[in-house]
């Protein structure tokens, strides 16, 4: 089967049996980054009558040319074979770009034959489990399913990420700040606490100085007060003070000039003083109270 092809074509080596039909959806939407140019997608879709409705549907779409490859003989590498002759025809024919669907390392060869003269570029598509020796047959290898790219933070996330940073700066410097001026306000504390000590004890001393000052000052107008009022009372006062006076004495004067009326013997006087003595009252109490009983 003869292929046109030109400097301008993109070939799609289809392994359908080792390849899921997704992962060739996938590669046809990798290839369109080299258009505008003619897309041919080989492989042999009649041995896979599952997926026919899909094929149909993926054949009718625009933009792709769709071979069918015939396998020489039946069995175990019959497609691999197929791909490869098909291969060999599109590099006579001049296409020299290559997307090369698999995860077989039998592929090598084919990747080893597209630059066996003059150099292609191949692209190859499969699994993780692709092998190392494969992975590096060609000049680019995509990985299906492609891994999800990491997501980058908001631009408002990483913002308030650096404000809270900023913040907990500012917060630590502050914090610092205080601590500083606290270790400056001790130092001051110590070195003025002699002083300090020394000037409140002086002032303590004033102070009771100066109370004792002022207690005095009171003493002294309380004083002055009571003689100005004994100087300043009224003379009928001090008339009436005078009857009272004399009264008081001529009372104090009644006992003693009857004491030196009565005349006892001294027998009777001693018992007298003994009795008053014992009684602790005075001798005119003790006549009296005799007396009284006596009459009675």
């Amino acid at each position: 089967m003869t292929f046109d092809s030109s400097n301008d074509t993109v070939a799609i080596l289809y392994d359908i049996e080792n390849a899921p039909f997704e992962m060739l959806d996938y590669t046809l939407g990798k290839a369109r980054r080299f258009q505008p140019c003619r897309i041919i997608v080989v492989t042999d879709w009649e041995k896979c009558p599952t997926d026919q409705k899909r094929w149909e549907r993926l054949r009718r779409r625009p933009g792709f040319t769709f071979r069918s490859v015939t396998r020489t003989y039946l069995g175990k590498n019959s497609l691999d074979s197929a791909l490869y002759d098909s291969a060999v025809l599109l590099y006579k024919d001049g296409v020299r770009r290559f997307f090369i669907i698999t995860t077989d390392s039998d592929f090598v060869r084919i990747a080893e034959a597209l630059n066996k003269g003059e150099k292609s570029y191949i692209i190859g598509v499969g699994t993780k489990q692709a092998s190392e020796t494969l992975r590096n047959a060609y000049d680019e290898f995509l990985c299906y399913p492609p891994e999800k790219p990491v997501k980058k933070a908001a631009p408002k996330a990483k913002k308030e990420t650096e404000a809270a940073a900023l913040k907990g700066e500012a917060a630590k410097d502050e914090k610092e700040a205080e601590k500083e001026k606290g270790k400056r306000a001790a130092r001051k504390d110590a070195a003025e606490k002699p002083e300090k000590k020394e000037k409140k004890k002086k002032g303590k001393a004033e102070s009771a100085a100066e109370k004792k000052k002022v207690h005095a000052a009171k003493k002294a107008a309380v004083k002055e007060a009571s003689a100005k009022e004994v100087a300043d009372a009224p003379e009928a006062e001090k008339k009436a003070a005078q009857p009272k006076a004399k009264k008081a004495e001529s009372q104090k004067a009644v006992p003693a000039q009857e004491s030196l009326v009565l005349r006892l013997p001294r027998t009777l006087q001693k018992e007298l003083e003994q009795r008053r003595e014992a009684e602790g009252v005075s001798m005119d109490e003790l006549v009296t109270y005799l007396l009284m009983r006596g009459m009675m």
